[in-house]
C-alpha cells in the first residue's frame, strides 16, 4: 500500500480530469494512472495540451485522486501577418504552460452511489485572455461537489450507465466571483458482445444559478448579469483494452455555451464554443 501512495504521489508530476469518471471505484488498493492529448478548435482559433492524473483506492469505500494537471501547449488564434481583422492587430503567440492541479476524493455509500468533492488549486500560468490567446488557467481556486450514480443495465448485456449533479463554487479571483452553477452529466457506455471495444456516448448540462459579481475599484460588487448562462457538451467515443493494465480511449466532442451577461461587462466563462477530440491511455497498479 506505502509503495502506491508513493506512485500516485510521484504521478503528480503528470497528473489529470475532474470527477474521474461517472462510474466505479477502484478496489483492494489498486490504482491508475491516465495521461492523453486534447486538441480543441473553433473558427480560427484552437488549443492543444496535455492532461494527466492519478488515482488510488485508500480504503474500500474511498478514493482520492489528483486531476487536470499537465502542460498546454497552445491556446490562441490563428492570425496571418497580413491579417486585417481587428483582434489579429495586437495578436500575440501564447496559451501555452502548465495546467491547474485538481485534488478529488470519492465516497461510496453503497456499490452504486458515490459522494464526490473537488478542489481546485490554480497553481496553472495566467496570463490575460486578450490579444487572441487562451491561458491554460483563470486563477480560479473553487470546489465542486455532488453525487454520482453507477449501475450495469441487466436487461442489455455489457451496457451500464454512470450519472452526476454537482454544484460548482468559484471563489473571488481578479476581483471577480463567478456566480453558483448547478453541474449535471452522464455516460452510456456498451462493450461490444464480438470484440473487446467500450462504445460510449455523454453530455453535460451545466448552469449558472445565480449572478456573477465584479469589482471595478468601488467599495461594492457589482452583478454581471449573467445568471442563467449554460453550457452544453456532448461527446461519443470507444475504449479498447490493450491488456489486463492498459486501456487506451478515443473520443469526439462538440460544446455549446450561452452567456447572458451584459455586452460592458466583464466575463467569466465556462467552456465556450468548440469541437475536440482526445486521446488517453490508462494504466492500472
Amino acid at each position: 500500500m506505502f509503495k502506491k501512495i508513493l506512485l500516485l504521489t510521484a504521478a503528480i508530476v503528470t497528473s489529470s480530469f475532474a470527477t474521474w469518471d461517472y462510474f466505479g471505484l477502484l478496489q483492494n488498493n489498486s490504482g491508475s494512472v491516465k495521461t492523453g492529448l486534447y486538441y480543441d478548435w473553433d473558427g480560427d482559433w484552437s488549443q492543444m495540451g496535455l492532461k494527466v492524473g492519478a488515482r488510488v483506492n485508500i480504503v474500500p469505500q474511498f478514493e482520492l485522486s489528483f486531476q487536470s494537471f499537465g502542460y498546454q501547449f497552445w491556446g490562441e488564434k490563428e492570425c496571418d501577418d497580413d491579417d486585417e481583422k481587428p483582434e489579429c492587430k495586437t495578436y500575440e503567440e501564447g496559451g501555452k504552460g502548465l495546467r491547474d492541479l485538481v485534488i478529488g476524493a470519492r465516497y461510496a455509500l453503497d456499490p452504486e452511489l458515490y459522494l464526490f468533492l473537488d478542489f481546485n488549486l490554480p497553481i496553472g500560468k495566467d496570463k490575460p485572455t486578450d490579444k487572441g490567446r487562451t491561458p491554460p488557467s483563470h486563477h480560479e481556486m473553487y470546489i465542486y461537489a455532488g453525487a454520482q450514480h453507477h449501475r450495469d443495465i441487466a436487461s442489455i448485456k455489457g451496457a451500464s450507465y454512470g450519472a452526476e449533479a454537482g454544484l460548482f463554487w468559484g471563489f473571488k479571483h481578479h476581483d471577480r466571483e463567478r456566480g453558483l452553477e448547478l453541474r449535471l452529466g452522464g455516460e452510456f457506455d456498451f462493450t461490444l458482445p464480438s470484440a473487446p471495444v467500450t462504445l460510449l456516448v455523454g453530455g453535460q448540462f451545466w448552469f449558472r444559478l445565480f449572478a456573477s459579481e465584479y469589482n471595478n475599484g468601488t467599495k461594492k460588487d457589482k452583478e454581471m448579469h449573467d445568471d442563467w448562462s449554460h453550457q452544453w457538451k456532448f461527446w461519443v467515443g470507444a475504449s479498447v483494452p490493450l491488456s489486463d493494465d492498459i486501456s487506451i480511449k478515443g473520443t469526439i466532442m462538440a460544446r455549446s455555451q450561452d452567456l447572458k451577461n451584459k455586452s460592458y461587462e466583464p466575463e467569466i466563462v465556462m467552456e465556450g464554443d468548440a469541437l475536440g477530440v482526445t486521446l488517453e491511455m490508462e494504466f492500472k497498479f
